[in-house]
């Protein structure tokens, strides 16, 4: 029995489950099966509507799916639900800078590095829409941070 099978059969156990559905959907996403994916997170959800990963996972199967608007609201989603979770914020400053609104970036990256300062990703995300909207020094000062707690951002 491989992975999806034992989920499968974990989720019909407990078929109002939102862990066992959220599961699931982490499973089917490992496996690039985005529907079923989107299928099973979205019934987690409807179980659990506070379930602040499945929100998460839901963003990214969201992006795998181009559905980049949806993807935005379910980050927002997981931040609002865990407002101290570095990841979401993160993250959802990452989608607004590949979706190139790099304004609506810098508050997410802001409060991921409020929340985890040494995170280098998030001081490298901000160095990036810092440096998109013109604020050459905040760039600057972002990126030499990002350099120092992960020296790969330098290369």
């Amino acid at each position: 029995m491989d992975e999806l099978e034992k989920l499968q059969a974990a989720m019909q156990n407990n078929p109002d489950d939102a862990d066992a559905h959220f599961k699931l959907g982490q499973g089917y996403f490992r496996a690039g099966k985005n529907q079923e994916a989107l299928e099973a997170l979205q019934k987690a959800i409807r179980l659990k509507p506070d379930h602040a990963q499945a929100h998460f996972h839901l963003a990214k199967v969201f992006d795998m799916l181009k559905r980049y608007d949806e993807m935005i609201d379910a980050f927002k989603e997981a931040a609002w639900l865990m407002p101290d979770w570095a990841e979401a914020h993160y993250n959802l400053g990452l989608a607004y800078l590949v979706l190139n609104r790099p304004e609506e970036g810098i508050a997410p990256f802001q409060e991921a590095i409020r929340i985890q300062p040494d995170l280098a990703e998030a001081h490298n995300g901000l160095s990036l829409v810092y440096g998109l909207t013109g604020d050459n020094e905040k760039s600057a000062e972002h990126f030499k941070k990002a350099v120092e707690l992960e020296p790969r951002f330098g290369k």
